[in-house]
Order: C-alpha cells, then sequence, then structure tokens
C-alpha cells in the first residue's frame, strides 16, 4: 500500500491531475483486487503522450529522447490489444535478433514485464506467446528476406536509427507490406539521429498525413519521476545545449545546415541501385599530412561514371589512416574494383602522395604511371594512373559546382554504398563561410565529380573575350588614317587569322 501511495502521490504531484491526499483517500477504499487491477492499468499511471491517439490510425511513432518510456508505451499497448483479441500476430524488429529478445521481450520495459501476472506470456519455441493463443515474432533487419512471407496485425519497429543502412529500407518496407491482418497497424520509436532517412521518411509522412500517421515528440525530462535524479542532472550538466543533448536528450531531429551547399533532398531524390556497369570507375583521394588525433583525415572516396553519363558516389573510405595505410587502400581498391585512375589533391603532400601510391603498387609488383589531368584513362592490368590536382580556389568555389550538379540530379548516391551516410552528414553540414572547418571527405569527393563530369571543361574561359583585340588594333593602324572605313577595317581582319573570332 504504502508503495502504491508513494507512486500515486508523485504522478498527481507531477501531471497536477488530482491532490495527492484525495488520491490517497480514494486507494484506501480500493479492495485488494481492486488495487491489483490499478497497479496494472496503463491508462492510469501513463502520461497522456505515452497513450494511443484517440482517433484512428495507420501508425503510431514515439521519437524522443532517451529514457523518455519509449519501450513502455509501445508495450503496454501491444499487451492490451492483446488482451482485448485484436492483436493475434505481432512483428518485433529491434536493430539485431539479440536485441529484440533482450528489449522488447524480456526487458524491463517489455512484453513480459508490463503484462499482468494472469496474462504473462512465455517464450516458446523461438517465438511469445500468451495466454489466449497470441503470437509475437522476432526478426531482425539484418535478414530482410525473413520479413517478406509473414503476415501480422501489429508490427513494432523499435530504435529504428540504429537499424543497419545496407538492409534498413528494404526490411522496413517488408514489414510494412506484411501488415495484412486485423486493423494492421505499426508501432515504430526512436531516438533521433542527424539526417536519418527513415525518421525524416517517417516524420515527413507524419505531416502530409497528420491523423493517420501519429509521431509524439518528446524530451528525456518528461519522465524525470521515474529516472534517477542524480543521473538525470548529470546527463543534463554534461550534454545540455549541445547538439547531441538536443538529439539524446530533447528529442530534436537536425536537418540540413541553413548555410550548407548541399540539401539532404537533392541527394535523395536521385539515389540510385549500384550500377551492373560503369563507364568509369575513380579512386579521388585528399591526403592528410598526419594521422594523430585532431588532425585531418585522409579523404577517400570511390566514384564510377555510368553508361548514361550519370556520376555515382558509390563508397566513402575516408579515415585517420597512416601515411603508408592509405597508399595500401588506395592501390588494392583501384584493382578489386577496375578503377581506370586515382585523382589525388598534392596541396599538402606534394610529390610524397604519389611516392606514397608508387611504395604502395610497388609492394605487389604494380606501375604506377602519372598522366595529364585531360588524359583519356582505361583500366590496365600492371598500372595505375594517377592524375595530380592542385587547389588554386577556396573549397567554396571549387565545391559550388558539384553542388549544382547535384541540385540537377548529376550526381547519385548508391543505395547501402560504405560510409555515405557520414559523407552525407558532412556535405549537408558544411557551411564554406565557417572557418576552421575542412572536411577531407568532401574534398575528395568534390575532385572525383569534376573528374568524372568533366567540370573542368566546362569552365568559361574569361579571356576568351579580349580575343583579337591587339589583332583589330593594328588593323585599324594599317587603314589609312581618317579615311578608313568600316569596310576597310573589317576586310583587313578578314585577312587576318582573327576576323573569324572578332
Amino acid at each position: 500500500m504504502n508503495i502504491e501511495h508513494s507512486h500515486a502521490e508523485r504522478i498527481a504531484l507531477d501531471l497536477g491531475r488530482i491532490p495527492a491526499a484525495e488520491l490517497a483517500c480514494y486507494l484506501d477504499g480500493l479492495g485488494v483486487v481492486e488495487l491489483a487491477a490499478l497497479r496494472h492499468d496503463w491508462t492510469f499511471w501513463a502520461r497522456p503522450k505515452q497513450l494511443p491517439p484517440a482517433t484512428p490510425w495507420r501508425s503510431w511513432g514515439l521519437c524522443t529522447g532517451r529514457g523518455y518510456g519509449k519501450t513502455r508505451s509501445i508495450a503496454e499497448y501491444i499487451t492490451a490489444e492483446v488482451m482485448a483479441g485484436r492483436a493475434r500476430r505481432v512483428a518485433l524488429v529491434a536493430q539485431n535478433e539479440d536485441k529484440t529478445r533482450e528489449v522488447l521481450v524480456d526487458g524491463e520495459s517489455g512484453l513480459v514485464a508490463v503484462a499482468p501476472p494472469w496474462f504473462r506470456p512465455e517464450w516458446e519455441k523461438n517465438r511469445l506467446v500468451w495466454p489466449n493463443g497470441a503470437q509475437a515474432f522476432p526478426y531482425t533487419p539484418e535478414v530482410p528476406g525473413a520479413l517478406r512471407g509473414p503476415e501480422h496485425d501489429h508490427a513494432w519497429a523499435s530504435e529504428v536509427a540504429t537499424w543497419p543502412a545496407s538492409t534498413r529500407d528494404e526490411a522496413f518496407s517488408n514489414l510494412r507490406l506484411g501488415l495484412r491482418l486485423g486493423v494492421a497497424r505499426l508501432l515504430w520509436d526512436s531516438t533521433p539521429k542527424r539526417r536519418h532517412l527513415l525518421i525524416r521518411y517517417l516524420l515527413n509522412r507524419s505531416k502530409k498525413h497528420p491523423a493517420r500517421h501519429i509521431v509524439v515528440r518528446g524530451s528525456t525530462q518528461e519522465n524525470a519521476s521515474n529516472l534517477p535524479p542524480e543521473q538525470l542532472a548529470e546527463w543534463i550538466d554534461e550534454y545540455g545545449g549541445t547538439q547531441r543533448g538536443r538529439e539524446e536528450l530533447d528529442g530534436e531531429f537536425f536537418d540540413d545546415s541553413d548555410g550548407a551547399l548541399w540539401r539532404q533532398d537533392w541527394i535523395d531524390r536521385a539515389r540510385r541501385d549500384m550500377p551492373t556497369v560503369f563507364a568509369r570507375r575513380i579512386l579521388s583521394i585528399d591526403p592528410a599530412i598526419s594521422d594523430r588525433k585532431g588532425t585531418d583525415a585522409t579523404g577517400i572516396v570511390d566514384l564510377g561514371l555510368g553508361v548514361d553519363g550519370q556520376v555515382f558516389v558509390v563508397a566513402n573510405l575516408s579515415g585517420r589512416h597512416a601515411w603508408e595505410a592509405w597508399g595500401q587502400l588506395a592501390v588494392a581498391r583501384y584493382f578489386a574494383t577496375k578503377c581506370d585512375c586515382i585523382v589525388v589533391e598534392r596541396n599538402r603532400g606534394g610529390a610524397g602522395c604519389t611516392a606514397n601510391l608508387r611504395a604502395a603498387a610497388r609492394e605487389t609488383g604494380l606501375h604506377v604511371e602519372v598522366v595529364d589531368g585531360k588524359a583519356v584513362t582505361r583500366h590496365a592490368a600492371g598500372t595505375i594512373y594517377v592524375k595530380e590536382v592542385n587547389s588554386q580556389q577556396s573549397k567554396g568555389a571549387r565545391s559550388a559546382p558539384v553542388a549544382h550538379e547535384y541540385e540537377r540530379g548529376r550526381v547519385s548516391h548508391v543505395n547501402g554504398g560504405e560510409g555515405l551516410p557520414a559523407l552525407e552528414n558532412v556535405l549537408t553540414t558544411w557551411e564554406p563561410e565557417v572557418k576552421g572547418q575542412s572536411p577531407d571527405a568532401l574534398d575528395a569527393m568534390v575532385w572525383g565529380v569534376w573528374e568524372l563530369a568533366k567540370l573542368g571543361e566546362q569552365a568559361i574561359d574569361r579571356g576568351a573575350g579580349f580575343v583579337g583585340i591587339e589583332k583589330m588594333s593594328k588593323a585599324l593602324a594599317a587603314s589609312t588614317r581618317g579615311t578608313g572605313s568600316a569596310a576597310s577595317v573589317m576586310a583587313a581582319l578578314g585577312r587576318s587569322e582573327w576576323g573569324s573570332t572578332l
């Protein structure tokens, strides 16, 4: 009784529902059976935002800070639906199979823990079975094909921000298409993660259909009465006001930076699957001079040119690689993917950049040949072609034409490409006007797009407008002073090689 009173009083004080004394008096009038029922009445204990919508809906998502009570909210809803007979087959999907069992089933706020004693489910034959015969089946987004056939009337997609990027979209699609029984409702939860594609999709869908697809936003502090006060204070002290704190504690979802050259929707619109054939395949490298902590990373990006002229960003292999390590990585990747050249910026490393590639190639009996920037290269056994580039413009000026190609849909990121989420995070947050930022993955990608899209050949020759001026002056001087007509001047120019230019 004292425990019930203490918890009820805290709830009453936190939410201001009814005076604590009045609540205590009410509880004193209940019998043992009634108190037991009240203890497991989630509609009494839950905060209003933890309860499902009262109006008809198709999906209900909780995109909130850590410790908000997302798992408890959905577990309680599913339990109530199972008890009412509306949920007979439930799909459970967390980031992997272990997490599905550990959190959604056996966790402190999981389906077993929230069930009342008279309706507690048991784990049988790799599934959760309730006393009325309803069943919950665990899945993992790592094996999306397993979700293709089974049918369910409820599905719980937990912490979607942690699902593996390479299989996430297929797993989520299969999960939704498997909702073909009964009320067919989707439940999902996640802590926001910067520019996460699936979370963005779910939030945008809710904006478009707010009555059909409900999304609850909330912070960690809203569940303060159920969290250790000292721990919560420590989190706020350490992360409060930071970007991580705004995501992890306040539940904010961050998208593009206002001053960034790239927009996430440009990238999303142009995404494609990996082509079976490339017209060209290259590596683009922006080397760092050190791999010490606090120094720049080495940018290494794998790109390709489609047979239709589309530029593909295949993979982002950037990182704090030791000097010899990035050379070895590039040489191995070059032949594994049948590249035709490596574009390497030599501003900081100078001749040492190509020398590093030579050393790595020599270890495997290969030859490095430096070629002119306009040379046409083809993959050749035993030879690595290298094009050295030097930056003579600011990073912003060099990047702007590439951003324009993205906006026009001429650059595609490959679906599930290695390291591409990290690259996209850089693209959509880097602001040219902000000093101190020097993203090497971005720079490597930019040089690669310049090469494949032939942006250098499209550059306007600012001196072209002055061609022929000297010849024209001589032609005017050679004409009869004072009597030269326009016709005579043009006739004189016509006899020179510059006449047509003018």
